[in-house]
């Protein structure tokens, strides 16, 4: 087995052992287990838990831009896209609110997740200024706002089965359209 192999196989266990147990409900040893590698491998590729967690989001983070990479998107596309991700991939929220609660609880953590935030703003501020909102600090702002919206809607659909995400997301997609159309130039 390639040495890419086995550090690929460790972010893949990392993630699913963080997200369903954890940060500090997580051991090297469950990381390990999971990937089927012995413990004392894991500390060949990672110095430390802590380089291994934040291994995971940057893999996490390339997949996802490279799933949108070379293709036009509209705002369909985009909110069908991240409305599914909770019922297909409930994990990739569940290992962002880990991140978020590190973020909060341990200072030398929240640079790291403080650039997490400011990268997913980024990446849905870019297409706003491209496309819609041509003033930088109006589609920042939005970018913002619908960040929120996103992991706030995820979270009710993950804590509560019953949660109507279709009606959310359609109420959220016409709210974006009013503002984009009707206020976002003006003021």
């Amino acid at each position: 087995m390639h040495q890419i192999d086995k550090r690929s196989r460790l972010i893949k266990a990392a993630y699913k052992i963080f997200s369903q147990k954890g940060f500090y409900n997580s051991s090297i040893k469950d990381i390990a287990a999971e990937a089927e590698i012995t413990p004392g491998l894991v500390h060949y590729y990672f110095k430390n838990k802590e380089e291994l967690l934040f291994s995971v989001q940057e893999s996490i983070q390339t997949e996802y831009q490279k799933q949108y990479e070379g293709k036009q998107m509209n705002v369909d596309m985009v909110l069908q896209e991240i409305q599914s991700r909770v019922e297909e991939d409930p994990d990739w929220y569940r290992f962002r609110y880990e991140l978020y609660s590190l973020g909060l609880k341990k200072e030398e953590y929240k640079d790291e997740v403080k650039a997490i935030l400011q990268s997913g703003k980024r990446s849905l501020a870019q297409p706003l200024e491209d496309h819609f909102i041509m003033n930088k600090k109006k589609s920042e702002g939005l970018s913002s706002i619908l960040l929120a919206c996103f992991d706030g809607l995820a979270y009710q659909k993950l804590i509560d089965e019953n949660f109507d995400l279709d009606e959310s997301y359609r109420t959220l997609k016409k709210m974006v359209e009013i503002y984009i159309c009707v206020g976002g130039e003006k003021e």
